[in-house]
């Protein structure tokens, strides 16, 4: 869209606007009451600088959900009025969402206004609690309203409003993250082998983007790096090609009423990315190794990342260090999964080479995770690695009167059982069937790829993206990709996901805090418990057992599901059901 950017000095003096009366300050408006945000992200700013992220539990902040009249009701019946003795009745005024005031009415006496709530500013500190929980949960206005609506509170706040309140929120959780951000490189810097010795420290990252819609067409992306050694994002970019507010005066480009407009929109408009979806992965990447000097004083020198875009050639070519070389290594999880790639399009290519004993979906399986723990479990070598991803493929083309297991390792606690026989002096038949020849000659270009030692030496280290991808579906969570949302919120959900990614959910009360909710002991103790939770679940998950037998129930059910297809007539396909 084009956007013209004129002056007042050059219009004609009948296409001027008038100009709208000043705003008074310092006015109090009981009607704006809730969007009034200044005081938030004030708030915010003074946690910049303070590493220090313990959030005081207050003794005196607990709620309850009740039903006003009957309760109140109750304690009319039980009290008098100190001052006259007279009888108490009980009414609510001033609601503004969820918040409200109880009004003490006595028949001699001025009445009396107690808050539901307490005050932050001229706003009732609940609505920002209220909002900031239901963004957590993924729920927006709509969500809102409809609680209220069904649990028979009064009228939830107006779009307008919410808007404000959201992007107040917005303002304070971004100042806390980069809080977060902070500590967490200094935590990088502090586990990176001499690192802390370096007067600009260099710092191993793995980047990964992710996007809102499925598919190359969404409007808003989220790329994050993540620290190798401590495992937690260091920074992140929100890329988004679309502006609600460009949407709604589109229609009046050409006007000159739209050029004063845009002379202040234009540094706030949330489109802040041009060129395609796939795109924004590059674009955010340069640009958080660009302002990582400034930012945090250091340097991205290892980049973990896979070939499923032009990230790193992008990268390369943008020179974030002038001279200083950005070096590449693969994430062995993508590069595992180009092997099972490349052998289901040989059998795309050639159905001849599918079927029972050659190659079916689970053999491909078999094969593709064998290659990747050939790269895993001797990822300190690339001599290591080539023999360890021959050794397979000369072990499914052995038999018993011509065997190659010479590469496959030696001892009783070889993965081979040939070996382990060999070890234990024992005679030996192969109890499975060789790989046809054609089969081995089909799929031997394919290890002759996957095997090169400059593809093999980006794999030294054994590097992974999967704390990128944990913290991918952390986002998505809090802003689901089936609910249609800004950028705001898309931008408020990564900040609070890198918040509980890096921090746990202690994070959250430190949000809290930010926007002016004091936490109370139900809120301290459901972050303790969940933080608990989690370590346990992580710990439990990290166990090699644990590990082993999710890959054989993960085998197991995928064996069920291709005996069960292949028992059964097809019954899902274009056009299968138009015999009748």
């Amino acid at each position: 869209m084009d956007r013209k950017k004129g002056s007042r000095e050059t219009r004609s003096s009948e296409n001027e606007r008038k100009s709208r009366p000043k705003k008074r300050k310092g006015v109090f408006n009981p009607n704006l009451a809730e969007s009034e945000s200044g005081s938030f992200s004030t708030s915010a700013k003074k946690l910049k600088d303070n590493i220090d992220m313990t959030v005081n539990e207050s003794p005196n902040i607990e709620y309850r959900i009740l039903n006003f009249w009957v309760v109140f009701a109750a304690i009319s019946s039980l009290v008098k009025c100190k001052t006259c003795n007279g009888n108490i009745t009980f009414e609510t005024a001033n609601a503004r969402g969820l918040g409200f005031k109880v009004v003490v009415k006595c028949d001699s006496c001025a009445d009396n206004l107690i808050p539901s709530s307490p005050f932050v500013a001229h706003s009732y500190e609940i609505n920002r609690r209220f909002i900031f929980t239901m963004r957590v949960l993924g729920i927006g206005l709509a969500g809102a309203q409809k609680f209220c609506g069904l649990m028979d509170m009064p009228r939830f706040l107006t779009e307008t409003t919410y808007s404000l309140i959201l992007k107040s929120i917005y303002e304070s959780v971004k100042t806390c993250a980069d809080v977060i951000f902070k500590k967490a490189v200094r935590e990088e810097i502090k586990d990176t082998p001499n690192a802390a010795d370096e007067a600009t420290p260099q710092l191993t990252v793995s980047g990964y983007g992710s996007w809102r819609k499925r598919g190359y067409t969404s409007l808003f992306g989220v790329t994050s790096v993540i620290g190798y050694y401590s495992g937690k994002v260091l920074d992140l970019v929100v890329k988004s090609v679309y502006c609600k507010m460009c949407e709604s005066w589109k229609h009046k480009v050409n006007d000159a009423e739209y050029e004063e407009w845009y002379q202040t929109h234009g540094d706030n408009c949330s489109a802040n990315h041009e060129g395609s979806s796939g795109k924004m992965e590059v674009d955010s990447i340069i640009e958080i190794f660009k302002r990582s000097i400034e930012k945090y004083n250091v340097l991205y020198s290892y980049y973990i990342g896979d070939g499923d875009s032009k990230t790193y050639t992008g990268l390369v070519n943008s020179h974030p260090y002038d001279d200083v070389e950005v070096i590449k290594k693969e994430c062995i999880g993508h590069v595992q999964k180009r092997m099972g790639s490349r052998l289901r399009n040989i059998v795309k290519k050639n159905k001849k080479l599918g079927g029972k004993g050659q190659l079916t979906g689970k053999f491909i399986d078999k094969l593709t995770v064998y290659y990747g723990l050939a790269i895993r479990r001797h990822s300190a070598s690339v001599h290591d690695m080539h023999e360890a991803i021959w050794a397979t493929f000369d072990h499914y083309s052995s038999t018993d009167a011509n065997p190659h297991h010479e590469r496959c390792p030696t001892g009783e606690e070889s993965w081979c059982s040939y070996q382990r026989a060999q070890a234990r002096n024992e005679a030996f038949q192969h109890d499975y069937k060789p790989l046809p020849s054609n089969v081995l000659d089909a799929i031997r270009p394919v290890y002759n790829d996957l095997s090169k030692e400059t593809l093999l030496e980006r794999c030294v280290g054994g590097f992974d993206q999967n704390n990128n991808e944990s913290f991918n579906q952390l986002i998505w969570k809090i802003s689901p990709k089936i609910v249609s949302s800004g950028a705001v919120v898309v931008n408020l959900a990564a900040y609070i996901a890198a918040g509980l990614f890096n921090e746990g959910s202690k994070s959250l009360l430190f949000y809290l805090n930010s926007i002016g909710v004091s936490c109370g002991r139900n809120a301290h103790e459901y972050a303790d418990k969940m933080d608990e939770a989690r370590i346990a679940l992580a710990e439990r998950r990290a166990a090699e057992s644990t590990r082993e037998g999710r890959m054989l129930r993960r085998q197991y059910q995928i064996s069920l599901l291709q005996a069960a297809s292949s028992a059964e007539e097809l019954l899902y396909g274009p056009g299968i059901d138009d015999s009748i």
